[in-house]
């Protein structure tokens, strides 16, 4: 598994715009493997969003990156209206997520089996 990191800039006239735009590329992003994406914003003021992505493997990432879909994604007004930073690629190497935790604890997540999965 692998997990890609970019640090962008996003005015703070298009912040909602961007999440609503990570948000509804979910569907293709996750057609195409993606496992995660989440988008950490920063405290400080002027400071750049970062964007965590997980992939199960280099190949699935490189293979989503030469999608037409992706390139649908990508040419929207929002997506150019935010200045990005090179990717880096991490290889996963340990760690855990508290899937449990997340669903019952994320009142912002999206899916609709969040209330399902509580204890």
């Amino acid at each position: 598994m692998i997990a890609c990191l970019r640090t962008v800039r996003v005015p703070d006239a298009e912040r909602a715009r961007f999440l609503d735009w990570i948000a509804e590329g979910r569907v293709v992003r996750e057609a195409h493997g993606i496992l995660a994406e989440l988008v950490l914003e920063p405290v400080a003021a002027d400071s750049d969003t970062v964007v965590i992505t997980l992939w199960p493997s280099h190949e699935v990432f490189d293979a989503w990156i030469a999608t037409p879909e992706r390139d649908a994604l990508t040419a929207s007004d929002v997506h150019r209206a935010v200045e990005y930073r090179p990717i880096t690629r991490y290889e996963i190497a340990g760690g855990y997520l508290n899937l449990a935790g997340l669903a019952r604890d994320n009142p912002a997540s999206p899916d609709p089996t969040r209330e399902e999965q509580r204890p």
